[in-house]
């Protein structure tokens, strides 16, 4: 009964409310009654306008947005947010809820006023009368009990009526459901934010930490070059992380021609790889800037995987923007392993934004070449 007990409040408001609305009938029919030719009319037209402005106030959205806001600390249910506050269904719930509130609370209040004198008054006539004290007494006190637990039935029929009522309607639904989506989108695009940043920042990390372990006793100074691009990466890592955590407040992160070229240039290839910028990049929106900045990472970060040599990047800016990034083939790689664990997630990314991508071996099959085309908007 622990909901009741905390529905007890709810009880009051109810009583409280029916106790007005029966003094206001009561005084409407007496003034009725005592009134005659344009005295009658004014008190008859002064109760339909108290009608039309209570119905006015409980059809009115803001009121089962409030009621659910109450219904929650003072019933000990869930309800899910409003939503839909302006549609007929969503006004009736709360008009159906107030009128509910009041016929519970009304009848609490009678019962308990009803019941609590009746005890005491079987429990004090039996006092008087002690031939009638062995039933009246248990009578009269089960009876005062009674009325006070059956408050508590009332309380815990107001919160399993509460969800019921007050509960969504379908444009509630469906708003709430929309919301999940985009809370999902999001998760799901940070989660390919962290890949692409921190996959392509450990690829690197990796390569280099390979290389200088490799020469590391033949060839000192190349070793040492080595750590100096691990410490380089792993501090662009962490940039790239605070801009992606920072961009779950303040959207999209742009990124200027600079930011292309360092990371084009700082790529961990086994040769330098080399950009062709095309356009006017800074006329990108700062979405689509993030978008292709993200593909070519991505693209790079697969031809450490996978291939040999340096990567060729060209980035054409026009009435939509082309992303080619090409790499000799690694023969000990597999292309299918390639496919499978790089171009998937670009896919996903690409029809987000609306653009198309291809990847694939050249005709020759020495070369791996990836195409992907956005539109700028």
């Amino acid at each position: 009964m622990r909901r009741g007990t905390r529905g007890a409040a709810y009880l009051v408001l109810g009583a409280a409310g029916a106790a007005l609305i029966g003094w206001l009938i009561y005084a409407f029919t007496i003034s009725v009654q005592n009134t005659t030719g344009r005295d009658r009319v004014f008190v008859i037209t002064l109760a339909g306008v108290a009608i039309a402005v209570a119905a006015i106030i409980l059809l009115s959205p803001p009121v089962r947005d409030a009621e659910v806001a109450m219904a929650r600390p003072l019933l000990g249910v869930s309800l899910p947010p409003v939503r839909d506050r302006h549609s007929w269904a969503s006004r009736w719930r709360g008009a159906a809820w107030a009128g509910l509130v009041l016929v519970v609370g009304a009848l609490a209040a009678v019962l308990l006023l009803a019941g609590v004198p009746a005890g005491v008054g079987l429990a004090v006539d039996g006092a008087e009368h002690p031939v009638q004290l062995l039933w009246r007494l248990p009578l009269g006190i089960a009876l005062v009990l009674g009325s006070f637990a059956i408050q508590a039935v009332f309380g815990w029929l107001l919160a399993v009526s509460a969800p019921k009522v007050l509960g969504p309607t379908p444009a509630d639904r469906l708003a709430l459901a929309a919301d999940r989506e985009r809370a999902l989108a999001r998760s799901n695009e940070l989660a390919r934010e962290l890949h692409d940043t921190i996959g392509h920042s450990l690829t690197a990390i990796s390569v280099q930490a390979e290389a200088g372990y490799a020469v590391g006793l033949s060839d000192p100074q190349v070793a040492h070059r080595a750590l100096e691009r691990i410490s380089a990466t792993a501090a662009a890592a962490l940039e790239e992380l605070d801009s992606v955590l920072g961009s779950l407040r303040s959207g999209p992160r742009g990124r200027s021609a600079a930011d292309l070229e360092g990371l084009v240039h700082a790529a961990a290839t086994e040769e330098p790889s080399v950009l062709e910028l095309i356009g006017d990049w800074d006329a990108l929106p700062d979405s689509s800037s993030g978008e292709v900045f993200r593909i070519v990472q991505e693209g790079l970060t697969n031809a450490v995987k996978h291939g040999r040599g340096a990567a060729r990047v060209r980035v054409s800016v026009r009435s939509d923007v082309s992303v080619t990034i090409t790499n000799a083939v690694a023969r000990q790689r597999n292309s299918r392993d390639r496919e499978h664990r790089g171009i998937v997630g670009l896919r996903e990314r690409m029809t987000l934004v609306g653009g198309t991508i291809e990847a694939g071996p050249t005709s020759d099959g020495r070369e791996w070449k990836l195409c992907a085309r956005l539109p700028t908007r």
